[in-house]
């Protein structure tokens, strides 16, 4: 996948104002050389991983099998019965859609502007109009893949997570299953690309903004690394995944839709920089992994965060607190990728003092006291992913006072996933 690099990946640093060598410092090399080592030359026995952490699943495991298990006991037990509802659904393929999109292939991903709905003033709906924040229900009806997509996300990662946790291997068949069924299968696999990702009835067929909608994408890497661990994916079987994502991220580098969502400043362009990265890692080019974290830290974090700590493109928003802690995991993500090179985003700061840490304590500030946001927020305030960020936050930087800000969300999160990912705060 060396060419993902070395004839694309130049024009992309170019267009962000990023420079970048393929020449390594002897210090760089080494730090990448560890890095590597921590996300593929792991312990005999360990899964490939990228974003999940090889310990934390070990220890969450280890815990599990013995009498202590208490506090992450009900988070186990939430993953099981995800897990075996999962075992009763799908497949899931584009295929299925009710549907086609403007190529006449089903075999392309389409989607529906979720914030877009009928124009009330004309007969026919259209063009539609922007309804920021308020979800039109027909992106979720069968005529998307965007609903099947999430499933497929979740269900695999669900499976997957279960398999390594119980050994029970009936999890892992149906997560390869539906891997096969989406990605390679001939009479049901995706094409890789996303020309036709919400789309706007009377106004566009696709979109670039669409992109984020394979973000879901992610979590089913590191559930690959799992599967193949367990024996349920062969090494062809890896291999024809890897050039699948070898081609739909050549897809989103040299494509009009890449190109427009790689300029854009909010949460959309963090989201493409990680997924190029993570797919990138998968397909074995550290190389573009390294180039796409030098753009997250010298285009994203100074371009998203301010001196407050705040990320004033998403505190637009008619959802800021859930859009700032959607972003917080994106900018996470990308830590986590990062020390798969060697780099450190968890400590970076800019010349101005900006970092990744400086966005999670602005947020964590109003743990305890949400009524004290005065950015808009339409509905009630949903803490899952802000408590996730929380006990995420308290492993990367070891600092227990996350914690303690989780703890007033705990009740209301004690069978999120997140105790089973981070779960050495949990223990101490």
């Amino acid at each position: 996948m060396k060419t993902i690099l070395t004839i694309l990946l130049p024009t992309l640093l170019t267009h962000a104002s990023i420079t970048f060598s393929q020449e390594l410092t002897a210090e760089q090399e080494s730090k990448a050389a560890f890095g590597i080592n921590r996300c593929l030359g792991h312990e005999t026995g360990e899964p490939d991983l990228f974003i999940w952490n090889h310990e934390n699943l070990r220890i969450a495991k280890n815990t599990l099998q013995t009498s202590s298990s208490a506090k992450l006991e009900k988070s186990h037990k939430a993953l099981l019965k995800r897990a075996d509802r999962a075992l009763t659904e799908g497949p899931y393929s584009v295929v299925f859609k009710t549907s086609v999109p403007p190529s006449g292939s089903k075999h392309d991903y389409y989607s529906i502007a979720p914030y877009w709905w009928p124009n009330p003033n004309t007969k026919s709906g259209l063009p539609y109009i922007q309804r920021d924040g308020e979800r039109n229900p027909e992106s979720k009806s069968s005529a998307s893949d965007r609903v099947p997509l999430a499933h497929l996300s979740n269900n695999v990662s669900n499976l997957a997570l279960a398999a390594y946790f119980s050994d029970d291997k009936n999890y892992a068949k149906k997560a390869s299953e539906l891997i096969r069924v989406w990605f390679l299968d001939k009479e049901t696999r995706m094409n890789p690309h996303l020309n036709y990702a919400q789309a706007i009835p009377g106004i566009t067929p696709g979109r670039g903004i669409g992109i984020i909608d394979t973000y879901s994408f992610v979590q089913i890497v590191d559930s690959i690394g799992i599967l193949k661990f367990l024996g349920e994916l062969s090494t062809r079987q890896v291999e024809a995944l890897k050039q699948w994502f070898t081609e739909y991220t050549l897809w989103l580098i040299t494509s009009e839709h890449g190109r427009e969502e790689r300029r854009k400043s909010n949460n959309h362009g963090l989201y493409y920089d990680v997924q190029v990265a993570i797919f990138s890692a998968f397909a074995d080019d550290f190389t573009a992994l390294r180039a796409m974290i030098d753009s997250v830290k010298r285009y994203r974090i100074p371009g998203h965060i301010n001196r407050k700590g705040q990320m004033p493109h998403e505190l637009k928003r008619t959802r800021s607190f859930h859009y700032t802690s959607y972003t917080l995991r994106g900018f996470f993500d990308a830590a986590d990728l990062g020390e798969c090179i060697g780099e450190d985003l968890w400590n970076f700061k800019t010349k101005r003092g900006v970092g990744i840490k400086l966005a999670i304590d602005y947020q964590a500030d109003f743990a305890g006291k949400l009524g004290n946001w005065r950015f808009k927020e339409i509905g009630s305030f949903n803490t899952k992913s802000f408590y996730s960020n929380l006990l995420r936050a308290e492993d990367a930087f070891g600092d227990g006072e996350y914690e303690k800000k989780a703890r007033h969300y705990k009740q209301a999160n004690n069978d999120s996933l997140s105790r089973l990912l981070y779960p050495k705060t949990l223990l101490r």
